[in-house]
């Protein structure tokens, strides 16, 4: 099933971790939000745990030029896909596109420079913010 996003709202690029340190798509990541990162292999870090209530993990990839190209969510077992996806709808318009079953399930909302994926495979709960905009 996929449905057209009549929504103008452009697609969040910013998190606002616990401590009040922003991470945003496209930009190196600060001193502050390096402080609050492990690396888990090239160019790819992990936030501490803790850092944010929303997702239990995020891993941030970056470019070779060290802006942030993604970030990927983790959240908690026992996490509702459907309360995050109105919480998503409430603040981004109805998804881009849809699609998936009972127990896996995609929705997508995308702008020309963003696009957020929020996927459900069985318990599993993931969401991923990924750079659309050319690299300068």
């Amino acid at each position: 099933m996929t449905q057209a996003n009549d929504s103008s709202t452009p697609v969040f690029r910013t998190i606002t971790l616990d401590n009040g340190v922003t991470i945003t798509l496209g930009e190196p990541l600060s001193a502050e939000a390096m402080a609050l990162m492990q690396p888990i292999g090239p160019q790819r870090y992990k936030l501490k745990p803790h850092t944010y209530q929303r997702a239990e993990e995020i891993d941030v990839q970056l470019t070779v030029g060290a802006a942030v190209q993604q970030m990927d969510f983790k959240y908690a077992a026992g996490t509702s896909y459907q309360e995050l996806l109105e919480d998503f709808e409430a603040e981004l318009g109805p998804p881009t596109s849809q699609h998936g079953g009972d127990h896996d399930e995609v929705s997508v909302w995308q702008d020309p420079s963003t696009q957020f994926e929020l996927m459900r495979s069985g318990s599993r709960i993931l969401s991923t913010l990924r750079d659309l905009a050319p690299t300068s």
